[in-house]
């Protein structure tokens, strides 16, 4: 079968495209009125909307009981696809860094890491592999470009701006959205979609690895688990997992913290290198 693994030829043939296509849409937007790429953004954003709830008539989602656990707020991307509509229009410059910050990095570590596509699990099962090209591949990787893409353009036609100065927010809205996860995954588990035995095991529902890593600490769990301590690798609630979100606080922060100083040098550059001490400003000469 033809699929997409770590460093074959269908990951960089994605990741190649997604790059062809992002110069295309700038220069397509180049010589444009600023309400035009407003709107068109938003037709973006609605598109991927649209892709995230159409995806239950296509498969492997036909195999889940209950669909609507797969249109839910189930993992931090699906979050992105289902609230963008409504940050798009905020006036709240703490949501709007989010909307930018998380849209953008998340899309690149999707095409990074693919794990959905790589992965032959879904929904807490084995599935087997998916074809590179499969419809499910093909909406994986579109759906996760039009998250990068939207907040992408916003910024390369300067319709928002980040600064240095609300940078310490980007972690704290990131676990607020992981507390709305596990509250997803709570309800959803209440109402009897998902197996009550199932929950808090990192080897089942574990979107966004709320309830710890699958298996031992190696790969990503590896990365994540360098600031976990002792005490937060064991579920207070359960025999299962880690403490429920709790665990993936630090990491948020550090993670978090060093993705948000990242966008800050590209797109807030000078007020950063002056708040890092690593830039005078400019001595201000008053004329008598």
């Amino acid at each position: 079968m033809l699929r997409v693994e770590f460093g074959n030829l269908y990951y960089f043939t994605y990741i190649v495209l997604g790059v062809i296509l992002t110069l295309i849409f700038i220069r397509i937007l180049k010589n444009k009125s600023q309400n035009y790429r407003y709107w068109f953004i938003f037709g973006l954003i609605v598109l991927n909307f649209g892709i995230h709830i159409m995806k239950i008539f296509i498969y492997p989602y036909t195999t889940v009981d209950y669909i609507l656990t797969k249109v839910s707020l189930e993992n931090v991307c699906a979050v992105s696809a289902v609230l963008f509509p409504f940050l798009y229009f905020t006036k709240n410059k703490t949501l709007k860094d989010y909307m930018v910050m998380v849209g953008i990095a998340s899309g690149i570590i999707t095409f990074i890491f693919p794990i959905d596509a790589m992965s032959p699990s879904f929904n807490g099962g084995y599935l087997g592999y998916k074809g590179a090209f499969q419809l499910e591949t093909i909406r994986f990787y579109t759906s996760h470009y039009l998250i990068f893409l939207a907040p992408f353009l916003m910024m390369h036609f300067d319709m928002h701006k980040l600064s240095i100065h609300r940078a310490y927010h980007a972690p704290l809205m990131l676990i607020s959205v992981l507390v709305i996860i596990f509250i997803n995954e709570l309800l959803i588990t209440l109402v009897g979609w998902v197996p009550a035995e199932d929950f808090f095991n990192p080897d089942k529902r574990n979107p966004s690895f709320v309830f710890g890593v699958k298996g031992e600490l190696t790969g990503l769990g590896m990365v994540l688990g360098l600031f976990v301590p002792a005490f937060l690798r064991v579920n207070p609630f359960s025999s299962m997992g880690f403490f429920p979100v709790l665990w993936l606080t630090i990491p948020a922060i550090v993670y978090g913290g060093l993705i948000a100083l990242v966008m800050m040098l590209v797109y807030d550059r000078t007020e950063t290198l002056y708040v890092l001490r690593l830039k005078k400003r400019p001595q201000v000469t008053i004329e008598a």
